[in-house]
């Protein structure tokens, strides 16, 4: 399991979200979060920005397997 399927799935249980969730909040299919969820499609670089600003989490922190020190927000509690 990759850094980014890893922190994709903290992530996910982070905020309570489904992967039919996560797709609706990125605008993306369901199939396609869960492929990237799986680990079988790769994120692009541009979309592992735009999801750690969707969920305020520090630039290239799907990138790397540091320790997470960002700020965190629950955006549906």
């Amino acid at each position: 399991m990759t850094v980014q399927v890893e922190k994709l799935a903290a992530l996910l249980a982070e905020n309570a979200l489904s992967v039919e969730e996560f797709a609706n909040c990125m605008g993306i299919s369901v199939k396609q979060a869960g492929s990237l969820c799986k680990g079988t499609r790769v994120i692009s670089t541009s979309f592992a920005r735009q999801i750690e600003q969707t969920f305020s989490k520090p630039d290239r922190w799907l990138d790397n397997d540091l320790p997470d020190g960002g700020p965190h927000y629950d955006l549906f509690g």
